[in-house]
């Protein structure tokens, strides 16, 4: 795997399990990172850490009322968050999983309100990549996708440095590695909301609402979809 150190401008070339480890320190230092997803590139951070997902906000350029989702390494720890009367139905679509499917609920755990501080809900996802899962091991990332607000997502790595290259502060860096593995996606997840009754998809992408209907019979897909 291809590692960008973003304060060098320097690159190297290192095991799937050394870039993990160093992501992942990086991370548990409240820095964020560019990483390829299930779906496109996104800026990751640590999700219980307030500043963090404040700076992905800042470094799209939105408001921070907009909360990103959150991935977790496998459908327990997403079953372990999950609370409210979207809990029963999670359990109904977390056969699904891991796929590109971020699923919102209420979330009780103080991870809720630093996601979302006015309704404490978080839209989980359990990532289809299997080193993504192991990057986000006990250790739930804010993943966002990586563009400026407004614009597509790039789907090269060296098209997202050059996106945030002006945003990045040579002096105190927030944002200090960019993980390669050739080219992401451009379909980002379907977004389904279960805090409401009845569910409601919320955003269309990988994931159909033809196949959200075998698990949710009284699924509500808005904004065209199938």
């Amino acid at each position: 795997m291809r590692i960008f150190d973003l304060r060098t401008g320097r690159s190297f070339d290192r095991s799937e399990r050394a870039a993990i480890d160093w992501a992942r320190s990086e991370l548990r230092e409240g820095h964020g990172i560019i990483c390829p997803t299930d779906t496109v590139f996104g800026l990751i951070a640590d999700a219980r850490d307030p500043e963090a997902v404040a700076n992905i906000a800042r470094l799209k350029g939105r408001e921070a009322s907009t909360p990103p989702p959150v991935l977790v390494e496998s459908v327990t720890a997403a079953q372990a968050l999950a609370g409210g009367a979207g809990a029963p139905l999670l359990a109904k679509v977390s056969d699904l999983w891991p796929c590109p499917l971020s699923v919102v609920v209420d979330v009780e755990d103080p991870l809720g309100r630093i996601i979302n501080p006015d309704r404490a809900t978080v839209a989980l996802r359990v990532p289809a990549i299997g080193w993504l899962r192991q990057l986000s091991q006990d250790l739930p990332l804010a993943a966002s996708s990586a563009n400026r607000h407004g614009r597509p997502t790039p789907v090269e790595v060296t098209e997202v440095i050059a996106e945030f290259i002006d945003f990045l502060d040579e002096q105190d860096p927030w944002l200090t590695l960019a993980l390669d593995l050739g080219v992401a996606g451009s379909i980002a997840s379907t977004v389904l909301d279960l805090t409401q009754q009845p569910p409601r998809v919320l955003r269309h992408g990988a994931v159909t609402c033809e196949l959200l209907r075998r698990y949710l019979t009284d699924l509500e897909c808005i904004h065209g979809g199938s």
